[in-house]
């Protein structure tokens, strides 16, 4: 009973982790054998998916992650008085504190707010495509259209930013034009955030 109206009034009772995990089934040999086929088997699945990328590819998701951490660490620079342990946040997380620091932020009569909510969209985006160039190996680079709404929101925000891009020949060089130029935008606009609070 007990139990009940604490649940009901919002207390809930933590439960120990529970994973179950199958049993673990081991390999039956007859006789002696030479695993050397299947080790080498084992040991270079996946690597087709590594082998397969240009040496442009690499350069692309190197310019790719390096853009992520710098609006990663712009935004911990903001964020760390309003969350002291931001630093230890995956990005995703960051960007939803992010979003609860404009809910709490009390702008001046000069500061338009929607400045700062428009950058969410674009952040959202980057964050899906981090999170999946991140955690799957067979996933192909992104292209202009995984990151429509960072090109959009350039297109809208700085156009002149955006013809020096847009027509360039390299999907690539579309991509990392767009997304270079909304770190120089969003550094910027994280920069009067930070002037207005101590």
């Amino acid at each position: 009973m007990i139990e009940k109206l604490m649940n009901w009034l919002g207390y809930y009772k933590k439960s120990k982790r529970s994973d179950t995990y199958r049993p673990i089934e081991y390999r039956q040999f007859e006789g002696e054998f030479d695993c050397g086929d299947l080790l080498l088997e084992k040991m270079t699945e996946g690597n087709n998916f590594l082998r397969n990328r240009s040496k442009e590819d690499y350069e692309c998701l190197g310019m790719f992650f390096s853009i992520v951490l710098m609006v990663e660490h712009k935004l911990v620079n903001l964020l760390l008085r309003f969350d002291p342990d931001i630093e230890s946040k995956m990005f995703g997380q960051k960007v939803d504190v992010f979003k609860d620091f404009l809910k709490a932020y009390e702008p001046s009569e000069d500061d338009d707010m929607e400045v700062y909510k428009l950058l969410i969209q674009p952040l959202s985006q980057i964050k899906s495509v981090r999170n999946t160039l991140a955690h799957d190996i067979k996933s192909p680079l992104f292209t202009s259209k995984d990151i429509n709404q960072v090109i959009s929101y350039i297109k809208q925000r700085r156009p002149d930013l955006h013809k020096k891009y847009k027509d360039c020949n390299d999907d690539r060089g579309v991509c990392i034009g767009a997304l270079a130029s909304f770190v120089f935008i969003f550094s910027f606009e994280i920069a009067k955030l930070r002037i207005s609070i101590a």
